[in-house]
Formats: structure tokens, sequence, C-alpha cells
């Protein structure tokens, strides 16, 4: 059985409070959900991978600056 709040500031406090349990118990699903999206997903597909390239020599970034 609940308690009657004494006063309305009192009713306004637990009503704050029911509704950020509610705001998390909604944040938790939705994470849920999301995770699942995501796992459907190659990692391919989410993140591109950028190859490193060799290192060039001092002559080869002179001619690469000279000739374009």
């Amino acid at each position: 059985m609940t308690k009657k709040p004494l006063n309305r500031l009192e009713g306004n406090l637990e009503w704050l409070k029911n509704e950020v349990k509610k705001d998390q118990i909604q944040l938790e699903s939705e994470k849920l959900k999301f995770l699942g999206e995501i796992k459907k997903h190659k990692k391919e597909d989410i993140v591109t991978i950028v190859k490193v390239s060799k290192k060039l020599s001092l002559w080869q970034k002179i001619k690469k600056v000279l000739m374009g």
C-alpha cells in the first residue's frame, strides 16, 4: 500500500522519481535494441579501415612534390 504524500511538494518529488525510473528503463531497452542492430552488421560495413602507406624516402618525397 502506498502512503499518501503529505503535501504537493512531496507528491511532485515522488512523480519525479517515478519518471526517472521510467526513463532509465527505457534507456536500457533502447541500448539493448541498438546493440542488437549493431551486431547484425559486419565491422567492415561500419568502420572504414585506412591502410597505412609505406614511408617514402627523401628523394621520393621530393619527386612527388616536384612532379605533382
